[in-house]
């Protein structure tokens, strides 16, 4: 068993390693939404493309879950840190050939790769942390590593506008920044545990929701939750920033209003503080919020408006997010946490595979209006499911 400095070792480790991947990612992400429109003729591309990541995500948590309960999780991360390395060398023969199948390759490999990163890296979170902490340590992380990648945003604003540097060229750099994470996870150690006797591959996968049925009303609601978060952040986080770009403003706006949906992260510590403390009740604030942001999306022409309704946004995901660590851990069996936290995971991915082409056709066939209709009447039904299961989330 390691000792306690050890354990906070090993949280800092992968605090430093994703730091570091994030810089090399935060030079170029902010870019994606446009990025892949350029390689689409309508939204419902647009959107397919955005969802190949999820897909692969997806169909990888299953076996990331498993994993996290049946080896260590340094190799999973190890693994995952490699992946990122080929994921940045796919974004960059796609930009230097207008090959759209390296989009769909690096998409791909990215939603595998990061299965292994964030189930391995949150297990090992939560096995060393004290539950009534869990909100509070994931805070944390996310204000250190969101720090950093918003520092790289910030270089890779300035060498788009100043020096036209192309945008493949910024996401180069993944590769770079995915090697040294890579060296820096070998250092890391972990408590011992107990092995649960090993399982097929298709038990793993076919796990995902048949243990859903088992869970409590309380994951139950959790996990519908989760799945309308996927689909409304996934819609805010793309669409927001293509209709201003489409709409008259420059690949500078666009990446702006990425970097402002990012900036509640840097508060990570003191939502945690909150989320730890409010429970379940964050979910019936926040949902009643994002309908007043979506409603106003329908509106919203100004940019500096844009701006504000992505930063509410936003900062409401991250609440709720934090809230669902510390619900996780209150819920669930120790015993079993890879596999509930890979179906929380698995349940937002699917969220977000089903948002941006379900928003890019409804742009294609309705317009802006009615398609935000649509969305603000998911919020809607979201919300009251939130104020009567409130009960069951505060425990």
């Amino acid at each position: 068993m390691l000792k306690k400095e050890k354990t906070q070792k090993g949280i800092s480790l992968l605090t430093l390693s994703t730091s570091v991947r994030f810089f090399g990612w935060g030079l170029g992400e902010v870019f994606v939404p446009v990025f892949l429109l350029m390689f689409s003729t309508n939204f419902l591309e647009t959107g397919l493309l955005a969802s190949v990541y999820s897909v692969m995500f997806l169909v990888s948590i299953p076996i990331a879950g498993h994993l996290a309960d049946n080896i260590k999780i340094k190799k999973m991360i190890l693994v995952g840190m490699a992946m990122y390395a080929f994921i940045g060398l796919g974004y960059f023969l796609a930009g230097l050939t207008g090959a759209i199948i390296f989009i769909i390759l690096a998409r791909g490999l990215n939603g595998i790769a990061y299965s292994l990163d964030q189930v391995g890296r949150e297990f090992y979170f939560i096995r060393h942390s004290h539950k009534n902490d869990i909100s509070r340590t994931f805070g944390k992380f996310d204000v250190i590593t969101i720090f950093w990648w918003m520092i790289a945003v910030i270089i890779g604003l300035l060498l788009v506008k100043f020096m036209s540097v192309p945008i493949y060229w910024l996401l180069f750099f993944v590769i770079p920044s995915s090697i040294v994470s890579f060296f820096i996870v070998l250092k890391l150690n972990e408590k011992e545990k107990k092995f649960r006797q090993k399982v097929t591959i298709l038990k793993a996968y076919s796990s995902l929701f048949k243990d859903m049925r088992k869970f409590d009303i309380g994951l139950k609601i959790l996990l519908l939750l989760t799945f309308v978060m996927g689909i409304l952040s996934s819609i805010i986080y793309f669409f927001v920033p293509i209709s201003a770009y489409i709409n008259g403003g420059s690949l500078i706006n666009s990446g702006i209003l990425a970097l402002v949906f990012t900036i509640p992260v840097l508060f990570g510590k003191f939502l945690g503080k909150i989320a730890d403390k409010k429970r379940g009740r964050i979910y019936p604030v926040g949902f009643f919020f994002l309908v007043l942001v979506l409603v106003s999306l329908i509106f919203a022409t100004n940019y500096l408006l844009l701006s504000i309704l992505m930063f509410v946004a936003s900062t409401i995901f991250e609440l709720v997010s934090l809230a669902n660590r510390g619900v996780l851990a209150r819920f669930a069996d120790r015993a079993h946490l890879g596999e509930i936290d890979g179906s929380l995971n698995g349940i937002a991915a699917l969220g977000t595979i089903v948002g941006p082409p379900m928003f890019g056709f409804l742009l294609d066939s309705v317009g802006k209006t009615d398609s935000y209709l649509v969305i603000v009447s998911i919020a809607v039904i979201a919300l009251f499911i939130s104020f009567f299961g409130v009960k069951k989330l505060s425990k």
